[in-house]
């Protein structure tokens, strides 16, 4: 697992990607973008009313990120159905979406199945992998 700075609100367990604007920085994916990991499980602040805001980090907070190939799988949040064996790439807001289309960035392949909005065990695949 990485050690990265926020440079973003960033929820957890989305796909990140670099920020090409700073060095050792990561920010939410958007859709189709390459994607360099998963951030953590979890929100950075205990779950209390009023207290937590649902942010594994925001801007200049440290953040862990699930990557390959340190990381070979962690839960990911997806957007609609999955099944064994998809090929998952960031949809808008970082969450996991199925993509057939060829020269996709992908970041991952589901390990089990999921339906919108639950967690998905993934593998995860190196930065820059393409369908």
């Amino acid at each position: 697992m990485a050690s990265k700075l926020a440079n973003g609100n960033i929820t957890p367990s989305r796909f990140v990607k670099l920020d090409a604007t700073v060095d050792g920085r990561v920010l939410l994916c958007g859709a189709g973008e390459q994607t360099f990991g998963v951030s953590q499980e979890g929100s950075r602040r205990a779950p209390l009313t009023g207290w937590d805001d649902g942010f594994a980090a925001i801007a200049g907070e440290g953040l862990r990120v699930y990557a390959a190939p340190e990381d070979r799988e962690c839960f990911l949040e997806v957007a609609g159905t999955t099944a064994v064996g998809d090929k998952l790439k960031s949809d808008a807001n970082g969450l996991g979406v199925v993509t057939t289309t060829a020269n996709d960035s992908i970041g991952g392949i589901a390990e089990e199945a999921a339906t919108a909005n639950q967690l998905c065990r993934v593998r995860l695949l190196m930065p820059g992998t393409n369908l």
